[in-house]
């Protein structure tokens, strides 16, 4: 029977999570096999905070509450929530008007009004962590506020001034939020004006102090001016030279570790898919090249790195821990000691490929997240037969291409001002 997810009576932020989990199981490259994909988005929160796989452009943190504004001149909760579901989908031609054919990041330009994974569910996380949206607020609350503050209005007494006599209520948006642009329904675009970005860049340090994201988008790194000269991981020299010794010490810190631990997880997830060579090399003709020769020598270039690198030790596992807590991400007594082990074993890391130990501690760790799905597991052909040759064999780097496209928006947002 094939894997299914289903959500029932959850807010947006756990429908984006979910959304998320399973857009896993569509990209080889971070498959989590082996059970660490909590640590990883805790390293990705703490660096990227509000961030997700899911975001394509940054303009739609602007787009959200603009249309959200929008459905709210409607008379009715009931019209407004109407107007608002119809609106998130209309608002797909307004950008398929206001850009390219080939322009990237269009929410829904294949589904169309069939759209269900609609941008305000993907980009809930972001609005509330930001501080554009208040946390916990959905468009029906902001819509019943907003009707709420309408009969307030109406009922209220004026005052000498000649303005009402109440206090309005807080509708949930942040209230320096930039006035949308003229025309924005007939078409739009993701060019940021110096406006919006003057505002995401105070909304991002002022909720986010201290992290990565505050960093980069108060300062952008030496020689990025596009895309293709972005740093290649969060960790490169280009953005370590940003960092000052002393006062940035927490975040240096935190970047070393997230290095480092990718570089360990990496070294496991080569050997999984080395066992998986081994497992399937009785097919000669399923697969165009040698899988076993080819994650060998990959094993063989991460041992080289790791034995330069400096070992992820127990002070390491205390602030990991502390993150996971802080996090509130679920970090279990057996997935500590099995990256403790592992460590232990990397420490002599041109050893791993051929250690027994090594190995069974893959074999185990894999039946212990995936039980009967687990590829390794003696007689289920069937899972090891669905191996595409590569699952989860890419580095991680925390989500650090969809940060460096939102990035890129507002270096060229600030470029044009």
């Amino acid at each position: 029977m094939p894997s299914t997810f289903a959500w029932l009576a959850v807010d947006a932020e756990q429908r984006r999570r979910m959304l998320e989990a399973v857009d896993q199981f569509r990209d080889e490259t971070t498959i989590d096999d082996l059970g660490i994909g909590g640590i990883r988005d805790a390293f990705s929160d703490t660096l990227f905070p509000g961030t997700s796989t899911l975001h394509t452009r940054l303009r739609y943190v602007l787009f959200i509450p603009w249309l959200m504004q929008e459905a709210a001149k409607r008379a009715t909760v009931a019209e407004m929530a109407q107007r608002y579901h119809d609106l998130e989908r209309d608002f797909i031609g307004a950008l398929e008007r206001g850009t390219g054919d080939d322009e990237p990041g269009i929410i829904g330009r294949r589904a169309g009004k069939m759209l269900q994974r609609v941008p305000s569910v993907l980009y809930s996380g972001m609005l509330a962590q930001w501080g554009i949206l208040e946390r916990g607020l959905t468009s029906r609350e902001f819509f019943t506020r907003i009707e709420a503050s309408r009969r307030l209005d109406a009922e209220a007494p004026r005052a000498e001034d000649g303005g009402l006599g109440t206090e309005r209520l807080l509708d949930g948006l942040d209230p320096e939020l930039p006035a949308p642009p003229e025309h924005l329904l007939r078409s739009a675009d993701f060019r940021l004006t110096p406006e919006e970005v003057t505002y995401l860049k105070e909304a991002i340090t002022r909720t986010n102090p201290g992290t990565l994201l505050a960093r980069l988008v108060q300062e952008r790194p030496m020689d990025w001016t596009d895309s293709a000269t972005a740093p290649a991981a969060p960790w490169a020299p280009e953005i370590n030279s940003l960092l000052h010794t002393d006062a940035d010490e927490e975040l240096r810190t935190l970047l070393d570790r997230a290095e480092r631990f990718s570089l360990q997880v990496h070294g496991a997830n080569l050997l999984y898919n080395l066992l998986l060579a081994e497992a399937t090399s009785t097919d000669p003709e399923r697969f165009r090249d040698d899988r076993v020769a080819h994650y060998r020598e990959r094993l063989q270039t991460w041992a080289d790195e790791t034995a330069s690198s400096r070992p992820f030790g127990s002070q390491d596992f205390l602030e990991l821990g502390q993150m996971m807590a802080a996090r509130r991400r679920n970090y279990t007594d057996r997935t500590r000691a099995f990256l403790e082990h592992w460590c232990a074993e990397s420490r002599t890391p041109h050893t791993v490929a051929e250690s027994p130990s090594a190995r069974e501690l893959i074999i185990r760790r894999e039946r212990l997240v995936k039980q009967g799905r687990a590829r390794l597991r003696p007689g289920n052909l069937k899972a090891l037969n669905a191996w595409s040759g590569a699952s989860g064999t890419a580095r991680l780097h925390f989500r650090w291409a969809n940060v460096t496209t939102l990035l890129q928006d507002l270096y060229d947002g600030e470029a044009r001002a």
